[in-house]
């Protein structure tokens, strides 16, 4: 049967919007030249009346800078990619290979070639039958480490010297190297699995892997088994056959992009969610509601943020015939910790559940193994993000509100009152530990002191605005299986 929310669900929802819009005006107010560093902010656009733009996210100006040096190749890409469709499918490894290469020549240089190739060769060569998969463990967090030491210890004062590049082109090559590391375990262990047909397993299907430009700097990281149905697809692809049709489907996701990317810079100008959250002494005393909505726009700026990044891979992705993952859900309705880490970055997940979790548990297993394994998947997120306390406490809160939602999910009914009313309790912690992602361990430490500290009836104000939000993320839910269960009636 369909399953028809309670109008308790719709009154929160009702409550929930009206909540985000006030403390979206109470940020507006703080929005303004008071502000530390304010007149170091971009000029902005002048449709805004002169209004500033806030562009301390250094993430997503080194995407826009990216795509304004190097955004003529991914029509290059388009092209290269259609004539091999025409002349040359089989050999489709092969020319995604030399692609990549001459790409990352013209972008950078021959010692930035060198270091991706050797990180690639390193992987593919030397793994003893064996001791394969421990072989493969080992440099995955040898290689871990090894970019870890630079990002940490030997970074932009000396390593950029040696390569003969800038700031802007080490930090590109620090994230290549780390998708990449992703990549070649991903490769590499479906090669293990894969053992007696071996197909698609060559060296230059490797690097195709690694250098496939769409995907090569902002991600996803696609696992390997889903890249190799390129293979499969590229001729007989799963988007509509001709081209014209094929490249009004790819325009129609890229505009689709390009409408978030716009949301996002003309947010930038009304919202100084980066600018606010340098000011230290301002989050310690500004209103709650300011606060918390402040911690809300972190987490949809970087949602949006990452909603264009993937958005654009994902587009090209399809239009060459991979089987690609979703973009990233709306955080703004996830009610449940363990949906975020399924549904954002759904890429990172499947490998961490393919080649970590359940490769250490199954589900039948006993429940410490099951705990040791999500431990181990959360060590594993913390080291490749990168071995700063703020990465730690993140994943650490995480790894523990994830299993205490668990706990509730099992002691409570799904329809019953009581998981909501326990559930939030548990949902505050999750959300309060990813303002120490968003911005730092000080900026996480303010939020966990006022949460905690400032005395009961601020506490029961938030607990009443999350359980809107948790109930919010309920009915969203609901409404979504009934939508599905109509669809397939239909069908």
């Amino acid at each position: 049967m369909v399953h028809k929310p309670a109008p308790e669900l719709f009154v929160c929802c009702a409550l929930y919007v009206g909540c985000l819009l006030y403390s979206f005006y109470k940020n507006y107010e703080l929005s303004n030249e008071n502000l530390i560093n304010y007149y170091s902010l971009d000029t902005g656009w002048y449709i805004f009346n002169y209004r500033r733009r806030d562009d301390f996210d250094w993430e997503w100006e080194h995407y826009i800078g990216f795509i304004e040096r190097q955004g003529m190749y991914f029509l290059v890409h388009v092209v290269v990619m259609e004539l091999a469709r025409r002349v040359c499918a089989k050999h489709i490894s092969t020319v995604l290979t030399i692609f990549g290469l001459v790409l990352i020549y013209r972008m950078y240089n021959v010692p930035v070639l060198m270091v991706i190739l050797v990180q690639g060769l390193s992987f593919y060569f030397g793994n003893p039958t064996k001791y394969y998969r421990r072989t493969i463990w080992a440099k995955t967090f040898l290689w871990i480490a090894l970019i870890n030491y630079f990002k940490v210890w030997y970074f932009y004062d000396k390593l950029n010297v040696h390569l003969n590049i800038h700031n802007d082109q080490l930090l590109e090559l620090s994230l290549i190297t780390s998708w990449n590391v992703i990549k070649c375990t991903s490769f590499c262990l479906d090669k293990a699995r894969e053992a007696p047909s071996k197909e698609h397993y060559g060296l230059h299907d490797m690097m195709a892997y690694l250098l496939y430009f769409p995907l090569f700097l902002m991600g996803p990281a696609i696992v390997y088994s889903r890249f190799k149905t390129i293979h499969n697809n590229f001729q007989r692809v799963m988007e509509p056959h001709s081209f014209p049709d094929r490249m009004w489907t790819l325009a129609k996701r890229l505009m689709m992009a390009w409408f978030w990317a716009l949301v996002m810079l003309a947010g930038q100008h009304f919202l100084y969610v980066n600018l606010i959250q340098q000011d230290l002494a301002l989050l310690q005393h500004v209103n709650l509601w300011a606060l918390y909505g402040l911690g809300f726009l972190m987490g949809q700026f970087f949602c949006i943020k990452y909603v264009v990044f993937y958005g654009v891979g994902i587009a090209f992705g399809r239009f060459d015939g991979i089987d690609m993952p979703d973009k990233p859900i709306c955080i703004a309705r996830v009610n449940q910790y363990s949906d975020m880490w399924k549904f954002f970055d759904r890429s990172l997940y499947e490998f961490l559940f393919k080649y970590i979790y359940t490769e250490l548990c199954t589900k039948t297993s006993a429940l410490p193994r099951k705990i040791l394994a999500s431990l181990a998947t959360f060590a594993f997120i913390y080291i490749w993000h990168g071995v700063f306390l703020f990465i730690l406490i993140w994943s650490l809160i995480n790894w523990v509100c994830i299993l205490f939602e668990r706990l509730v999910n099992h002691c409570t009914p799904a329809d019953s009152r009581w998981r909501p009313i326990i559930g939030t309790h548990v949902f505050i912690p999750s959300v309060l530990s990813n303002f120490f992602f968003f911005a730092s361990e000080n900026v996480g430490y303010i939020y966990l002191q006022r949460t905690y500290t400032e005395g009961i009836r601020n506490y029961v104000g938030l607990y009443v605005a999350s359980y809107c939000f948790y109930q919010t993320g309920q009915l969203v839910k609901i409404m979504q299986t009934n939508r599905a269960i109509e669809e397939r009636r239909m069908k």
